[in-house]
């Protein structure tokens, strides 16, 4: 059976694209503006936010794309001064955001994107092939999650004393 991967191997997995590409930071991000793992420097990054406006400009280009002609753009590239940002689509609902800072490593950056893209890309289908049939029985991850902690807050709460 292939396990799902934790939350943690996807930030390890960003991890090492943030040092392959010499970035600054990356996020992994659901199409709704959700932050799924994040890695790198996001001292002063408010991720949260980053996630939702990336998403919300992927959602404009992507109806541009279709003016064109287009289906999708499936990667962007915002050029700053100081600051770039790299946006690849992973699957039909995951976007990867990468911001480094020197322009001249653009080429590496794509390329490391590409190949953590794939990776990324197969962690995930993995994870969605072992809940597919859980959720197909009935079987909500998000509602058995709350059970369980409900049950765990209750097997320590203080018993009165009676």
């Amino acid at each position: 059976m292939v396990e799902p991967f934790p939350k943690r191997d996807l930030q390890g997995m960003l991890r090492g694209l943030v040092v392959s590409s010499d970035s600054r930071l990356a996020l992994l991000i659901t199409r709704d503006g959700h932050v799924v793992a994040e890695a790198g420097d996001l001292l002063g990054v408010d991720s949260t936010s980053l996630a939702a406006l990336t998403a919300g400009m992927f959602s404009a280009t992507r109806e541009v794309a279709r003016l064109v002609g287009e289906t999708q753009f499936s990667i962007l590239l915002q050029q700053g001064e100081r600051r770039h940002i790299h946006i690849s689509l992973i699957g039909e609902s995951t976007m990867m955001v990468v911001v480094f800072e020197d322009y001249q490593k653009i080429g590496r950056v794509r390329y490391e994107a590409r190949k953590a893209g794939k990776v990324i890309g197969e962690a995930l289908q993995a994870e969605a092939a072992v809940a597919k049939p859980l959720q197909e029985e009935g079987f909500s991850i998000t509602a058995f999650r709350e059970y369980a902690l409900n049950l765990i807050d209750r097997l320590f709460e203080p018993k009165s004393p009676g």
